[in-house]
Order: C-alpha cells, then sequence, then structure tokens
C-alpha cells in the first residue's frame, strides 16, 4: 500500500510540474514572444470563439491541433486567415496547395487559402462541460470516500492534535489467557544504593570514551559527526525518559534496600544482554526472533496507572530508540518490577513487529551517540554482574561469545 501511494504522489507531482511548464511556456511563447500559438512537441491548442462548426465543436470547446500541412478532405483544420485570425473550419475540397473550407453551419464556403496557411488538423476537442463533469465526479468520489473513512478523516486530520499520543495498540497490554508464573530461588543480592553508584560511575566514565573506542567496539568503518543542536535535542529527550522511568522504579521501592535477583531476573538480565550483542552485531533477524519469542511469559491485564505506566508515560518510552528500551529493561530488572519491565517490553516488542525497514532494529553507522549509549549500557551490564556474582550465574561473556559465532 505504501508503494501505491508512493507512487500515485510521484504521477501527481509530475503532472503537476508538466501543468505548470505547459502554462509558463504557451505565455512566454504567446504574450511576451507574440507567436500565433505555441508547438508543444508537434501539437497545439486553441479555445474555439465562434459557432461557425456547431454540432461538432461549440463556443468555449478546447480544440487539440495538430500541426501540419497536410489533410484530407473533410478533416477540421486551423488556418491563419488574410487578415492574420486563426479559423478552424471544415475542409471541402482541394486543388493542388489550394484548399477550400467552410464552417458547417454556414452557407457559403471561405475563401481559398493557400497550403502555406495551414496551421493543423484537429485531432481532439475536449468540451468544458466535460471538465466541469470530471471535477464533479471527483469532488463525489471524493465526498464517498469521506463518508465512508470519516472516523479515519477526522481522527488524522481533525484530532491529530488530541490523538498524537495514541500510538499503541489498545490490546497491548491484555490477554486474558496469559499470566506470569511464579518462580523462586534467590541467586544473588545487590545492593541498590552501590548499583546506583556503579551506574553513575559507568555513565560518568562513558562521557570521556574517545570515539575511536567507541568505533572500534562497534566496529565501524567511518563516521558522521552528529549537528551539535540536534544532538543535544536529542539526549535531552533521551535523559528525560530514562529519569522519569528510575524515578518510578524508586518511587515505588523506596522501602527495599536490596533487590534480590531470582532465577526470574536472572534469565531476563542474561536476555537483554544478548539484545544488546545482537544489536551491537547487527543482527536485526535474530534480534526480532529473540524479541518475538522471549525465555518468560509475559504479564497480562494489570492496571497500567497503579504500576507508573501511565499513557503520556508510555508513549514517551515509545518514541525512544531502542537502546534506550533495553537500558529501561535493564533498571526494571535490578529494581524487580515485573510489570515495568513487561510493560515496557510489550512496547518494545510492538514496534519491533510494525519495523518493516530495520531503522528501529538498526543501529547507523553514522550515529555516534547510539553507539556511545549502547557501548556505555553493555560495559553497565558487565560491572554489575562482575561487582555482585559469585557464584558465576550471569555468564555475560559466554552470551557475548556466543552471539558473536552465531551459536546459542
Amino acid at each position: 500500500m505504501g508503494k501505491v501511494k508512493t507512487i500515485l504522489k510521484y504521477v501527481a507531482s509530475v503532472f503537476l510540474v508538466l501543468l505548470v511548464s505547459l502554462c509558463i511556456y504557451t505565455f512566454v511563447v504567446t504574450d511576451l514572444m507574440k507567436k500565433d500559438y505555441a508547438n508543444v512537441f508537434g501539437y497545439t491548442y486553441f479555445v474555439v470563439a465562434t459557432g461557425s462548426m456547431s454540432g461538432t465543436i461549440e463556443v468555449n470547446d478546447i480544440i487539440f491541433v495538430k500541426i501540419t500541412k497536410d489533410a484530407k478532405v473533410n478533416d477540421i483544420i486551423t488556418f491563419k486567415n488574410k487578415d492574420g485570425s486563426l479559423i478552424t473550419h471544415r475542409l471541402v475540397s482541394k486543388n493542388g496547395d489550394k484548399y477550400i473550407t467552410k464552417g458547417d453551419v454556414n452557407n457559403v464556403s471561405d475563401e481559398e487559402i493557400s497550403k502555406d496557411q495551414m496551421v493543423g488538423r484537429v485531432v481532439n476537442v475536449v468540451s468544458p462541460s466535460f471538465i466541469i463533469k470530471s471535477i464533479a465526479i471527483f469532488l463525489i468520489v471524493f465526498i464517498l470516500l469521506a463518508l465512508f473513512n470519516f472516523d479515519q478523516i477526522i481522527e488524522k486530520y481533525i484530532l491529530k492534535e488530541q490523538k498524537k499520543n495514541a500510538k499503541l495498540p489498545n490490546d497491548l497490554f491484555s490477554n486474558p489467557n496469559r499470566i506470569e508464573e511464579p518462580s523462586t530461588g534467590l541467586t544473588v543480592t545487590i545492593a541498590l544504593d552501590e548499583m546506583e553508584k556503579i551506574k553513575d560511575s559507568n555513565e560518568e566514565e562513558a562521557d570521556n570514551v574517545e570515539a575511536t573506542q567507541e568505533i572500534e567496539v562497534l566496529s565501524f568503518d567511518d563516521y558522521m559527526v552528529e549537528e551539535p543542536v540536534k544532538k543535544k535535542k536529542r539526549d535531552t529527550k533521551e535523559k528525560e525518559t530514562v529519569d522519569l522511568v528510575v524515578s518510578i522504579l524508586k518511587c515505588k521501592k523506596n522501602h527495599v534496600a536490596k533487590a534480590r535477583m531470582n532465577k526470574k531476573w536472572l534469565t531476563k538480565y542474561q536476555y537483554v544482554y544478548k539484545l544488546c550483542q545482537l544489536l551491537v552485531n547487527d543482527n536485526s533477524i535474530k534480534l526480532t526472533e529473540e524479541i518475538n519469542n522471549p525465555p518468560f511469559k509475559e504479564i497480562y491485564d494489570y492496571d497500567l496507572d497503579r504500576v507508573g505506566l501511565t499513557e503520556t508515560i508510555r508513549n514517551k518510552i515509545y518514541d525512544m530508540p531502542i537502546y534506550v528500551f533495553l537500558r529501561l529493561l535493564t533498571y526494571a530488572i535490578l529494581y524487580n518490577d515485573d510489570e515495568m519491565f513487561d510493560g515496557i517490553y510489550k512496547i518494545l516488542k510492538y514496534k519491533v513487529q510494525i519495523d518493516k525497514d530495520n531503522k528501529f532494529k538498526q543501529i547507523s553507522k553514522n550515529d555516534k551517540t547510539a553507539s556511545k549509549q549502547l557501548h556505555t549500557l553493555i560495559e553497565f551490564m558487565k560491572k554489575v554482574s562482575n561487582r555482585f556474582d559469585n557464584k558465576n550465574v550471569f555468564e555475560l561473556d559466554k552470551i557475548e561469545r556466543m552471539v558473536r559465532i552465531g551459536n546459542y
């Protein structure tokens, strides 16, 4: 459907350009250069001023004339009279280079003209009524389409401001047939204040990382520096969204001093790390597979507003690039927030499913900011695992190796 729209838009644009060009060309030739008519690839056109050909050609009809000196008896031709006026009559007889013409409703023939006076032969006649009917048909079709698609048109053009945040389908978070299975068994204990220190120190280090190091990590051959104003605006928007979600997580877990990561959360931690590595390796096919088939069951039918995922926040998250989604999922894991993780994951899954051109599932080689953010997240996840993994259960190095060789 998108290709059809593109083709129609292209055809309409070409037609409009040709029409405007024709009008300009005709004006230049007839008004500025003072010629009798414009020659457009061997054709010209006139508006009929009299009714001498009534029944065949009416007053105000538009005639299209092929510029030629050859004509057969009974052809309708346009010629230049002795006084310089242009006349369109029927050729009734010819004798060598001498032509006799006559209007269909006239009683007498015209004065004899020479072949040189002939402009050309009429090949088509368009009535103003035909143009008016065509416009009327177009309007009727447009009105019918408007009636059949009234709600979509209202939503798209009239209520676009009110609906600009309504990007996610209503049933994205509801499915009565699927529930999260409980899981037990502690594997690692993480002090939240220490985890926050790791996050802050890692972000500070990331600001000092040389561009060459970032490029080397992601195996980019070349890159372009993003425009400072645009980069600053994007960074601010992403930071505001991340800070907003983290603040919600902190408020919900303000009574918790330690995050206890059970087997379920460890699986999710490894899962998010695998997504990061697939993104680094630009494997959008496997990335899509993993996101559509996660190693955990999704939660459905919970109060989104109660868990902090209001419509405004959901749509803020929806507008984020993929590396921000992965960062938010990591924070939801570390704060043990099932619903927040599940809500962010569902939006991520939806965006991957509708992303047909891989713009969301890939990081451009020229996007220095995105590569830096992804590198920062990977280093942060490694530091958390190294600091608190006393049983070798995170196994992030193994995941990284497996992703690199495509064997997992």
